[in-house]
């Protein structure tokens, strides 16, 4: 082979050795011939079904280099994920491949991509191109807000079943039951804030792209022109208005390629739409199909008892996982009296895994089904010391009342930050709505001045505002020059700020009968404080704009994974290997939920689904556990079924039980049925 321009080491897959890429490189000689097949296909539409494991993440990545190679300019690709460490993995795997920066490439998530094209043309919808993105967070502050402005009380609405609502309005998922009521002024002063405020959501950067190419054609047709080929990874997670965005821009050139699994699509309660294949076929009739069913992760046995469960599901694509990594260990499943000690079983067990040469604790995964039951194992860890990272947690500086504090601070040392000043100009409420809002921007606007200083003229007496407002906005623009003025330290002057805006009474008017809610953010604070002094004793000649720059670069302090054990929930899993995996809490009203088979009885076929990702994660060992007894919500113990997942799994690969889960159930269903009938006879004497 020749003009070979760069060298890419394989980390999985039969061809493990370090091997030369090359211009015109037989794609045959580093792929299956069903990813080559695929990779080597880079003209018109393309939906490839890849099983869990079948390294999707290689073919994808070699397609793309196979695309520049027949000479496709990288700016007219576009590659789109779910996550930026994926969107990251893939842009370094095909710059490593081809020895180039790729500066022009487009590999990014959807959501980066959506804000991406807001930041260049959202000003056609009468937004501001410096608009702010809220989080959930921000989004049900601003909820609260716009409950007291609407003349209702928080404690009568669950803010964040209201946001749930609310985005689902917003995207076309449900409609308004009652649109005269109070929840649907709710929603349109919360629509009417969001605007006024500049600011927008994460369901904004997909829903007014949409509608930018809706309301402007050309706009629409200049994005076409730059991306004429178009990827998209995990398909079966996109949502009904991500797959609108995404064939909108497919339209012309029609050469987009989607990857994906049905058996994996684990989110519809986040809008994923596994159908979205169904409708990329009715779309795109003269696409061509590919099935990735070889698998390069797991061990035979994890891949015959994923198939077992799976096929159990009747709306899929057909599809069988195979590995030639054929092993003769089967799947151990553990029975245990109660969760508690199911946790401490765990906990041994992995500590007897960490004296086998080569393994580290970040080789271990430990999964549930639900947040619920993280926190007995992660105490049990604690005190057994073993080390642990909790996935999906949220970082310390993205809570509320951190970011509340930052912003006073930003704006303390930067009067021109509007961004941190409509943050907390109404942070607690004083007076300050989004009427006022609206005027104080349209003049900063018309002046073009920072809001700052349309603050300072506009609470003047000769202003227009009513008298009650100008002294609202004064008192304000006071405490920032007070505050600007003192010699405290930084740690003390936030303290002082939370004194004197009244801070945690307006947590305990939030939280009325939550009074360990006002204390964790409180302490949050104050964690805040100690971080800040710590910063700027190490970092002698440091400031406190080094600091608020430090946070905005590195957000949280960052640990490493490799020395910790992973431990999480399903669907946090998604997308993730072990080593070792260690499933918990395997039984009935948990994996299958309740919860979602109360809110639609069809929802089984997900709650199989995700058992069926749970399992596929794990690479060499799998132990399944589940328990006798479990603590419900109100502290009480409970008797539990294991999963009826388990009974669809072949007997002969289990071991390590005494019992198989079939008998076990029938015990279980034998003690509830003499517990119900005691009761029953002490109610009746």
């Amino acid at each position: 082979m020749n003009n070979c321009i760069g060298t890419y080491r394989l980390t999985r897959a039969p061809q493990y050795a370090k091997f030369i890429f090359c211009m015109k490189t037989d794609l045959s000689a580093v792929l299956n011939p069903e990813q080559a097949a695929a990779a080597s296909k880079t003209e018109g539409p393309l939906l490839i079904i890849a099983g869990a494991g079948s390294g999707k993440t290689r073919m994808i990545t070699y397609r793309i280099a196979h695309m520049l190679e027949e000479g496709i300019d990288e700016k007219n690709i576009l590659a789109l994920t779910f996550t930026n460490k994926a969107a990251n993995e893939m842009g370094e795997r095909i710059r490593s491949l081809l020895g180039k920066p790729l500066k022009d490439l487009t590999a990014t998530t959807f959501h980066s991509f959506g804000l991406g094209l807001l930041k260049r043309y959202i000003h056609h919808l009468g937004y501001h191109n410096d608009f702010t993105l809220y989080d959930t967070n921000d989004n049900e502050a601003l909820i609260k807000n716009c409950i007291v402005t609407c003349g209702y009380q928080i404690p009568d609405y669950n803010v964040r079943s209201l946001l749930t609502l609310f985005s689902n309005l917003k995207t076309g998922r449900e409609t308004m039951q009652d649109p005269t009521g109070a929840i649907a002024e709710i929603y349109r002063e919360w629509l009417l804030t969001q605007k006024a405020y500049n600011v927008v959501d994460f369901d904004d950067l997909i829903l007014l792209p949409v509608k930018i190419f809706e309301n402007k054609p050309w706009i629409l047709e200049e994005v076409q022109e730059r991306y004429r080929y178009i990827m998209v990874d995990e398909f079966q997670d996109t949502s009904l208005l991500q797959y609108r965005m995404v064939s909108m821009i497919a339209s012309k050139y029609r050469n987009i390629a989607v990857v994906g699994d049905d058996d994996q699509s684990i989110y519809s309660w986040r809008g994923a739409n596994y159908r979205n294949i169904i409708e990329f076929e009715k779309d795109f009739p003269e696409r061509a199909e590919f099935k990735l069913e070889r698998n390069y992760r797991s061990t035979g046995n994890i891949l015959t008892a994923a198939n077992a469960l799976i096929v159990h599901n009747t709306e899929r694509k057909e599809k069988k996982l195979w590995t030639e990594e054929q092993s003769d260990s089967a799947i151990s499943i553990m029975h245990h009296r109660t969760s508690e000690a199911e946790a401490y079983w765990i906990c041994r067990e992995i500590k007897d895994e960490m004296k086998r040469p080569g393994v580290k604790y970040g080789d271990i995964g430990v999964l549930v089904r639900t947040n619920s039951l993280i926190s007995e194992l992660e105490n049990v860890f604690a005190e057994m010391s073993v080390p642990v990272r909790i996935s999906g947690g949220q970082s310390f500086f993205d809570r509320r009342e951190i970011r509340d504090m930052l912003c006073y601070l930003k704006v303390l040392l930067n009067r021109h930050d509007d961004v941190s000043l409509l943050r907390i100009i109404n942070t607690p409420r004083r007076g300050i709505g989004r009427t006022t809002i609206e005027k104080l921007r349209a003049y900063a606007d018309e002046k073009v001045i920072p809001l700052s200083q349309a603050i300072e003229e506009l609470s003047g007496e000769s202003s227009p505002l009513k008298q009650k407002t100008k002294e609202n906005l004064r008192k304000f623009m006071e405490m920032l020059r007070s505050w600007s003025a003192s010699s405290a330290s930084p740690e003390n002057l936030i303290r002082r700020i939370v004194s004197d805006i009244g801070y945690e009474a307006m947590l305990c008017e939030e939280f009325p009968d939550s009074p360990k809610s006002v204390d964790y953010r409180m302490h949050g604070i104050e964690i805040l404080e100690s971080r800040l002094k710590r910063y700027l004793e190490v970092n002698a000649n440091a400031s406190l704009k080094d600091y608020l720059n430090a946070v905005t670069l590195a957000g949280d302090e960052k640990e490493d994974d490799e020395c910790k054990v992973s431990l999480m929930t399903m669907h946090a899993s998604k997308g993730l290997e072990f080593r070792i995996v260690y499933l918990a809490g395997i039984e009935d009203d948990i994996i299958p939920s309740s919860r979602a088979l109360e809110e639609n009885c069809h929802n089984i076929d997900e709650e199989r689904r995700l058992f069926y990702v749970a399992i596929t994660r794990a690479r060499e060992k799998l132990f399944i556990n589940y328990a006798d007894t479990r603590i419900s919500k109100d502290g009480t113990e409970k008797l539990v079924l294991p999963s009826r997942f388990l009974e669809e799994i072949p007997k002969d690969l289990f071991h390590n039980e005494e019992k198989s889960p079939e008998e076990i159930k029938k015990d279980q269903i034998s003690r509830l049925k003499a517990l119900l009938a005691r009761n029953t006879q002490k109610e009746a004497e």
